[in-house]
């Protein structure tokens, strides 16, 4: 399994959301928390499912609720990648 960074969370956004909003997400962004980019609760929670789904992770909802801007669930997702790995 590779790691999970921008690239592949702007994947998820294109594939959850839509093209346009995956095209605007850069590295100024990752640190911009979801709801100033526009994303509500329920959107996020598509992302994570998502994510869950097509990298095998688990994002628990208590972990979810402290992850809210895509860095930080980049180097969540990312991280329990690499853990998976060891």
């Amino acid at each position: 399994m590779s790691a999970f960074t921008l690239t592949e969370f702007k994947k998820i956004v294109g594939l959850s959301y839509e093209s346009e909003a995956a095209d605007a997400l850069d590295a100024a962004a990752l640190d911009t928390t979801f709801t100033d980019l526009g994303y509500d609760s329920l959107t996020v929670y598509e992302f994570v499912t998502r994510i869950q789904d097509d990298y095998g992770v688990t994002v628990p909802d208590e972990d979810l609720d402290a992850l809210d801007t895509p860095g930080a669930l980049i180097a969540y997702v990312d991280g329990r990648i690499t853990r998976a790995r060891t």
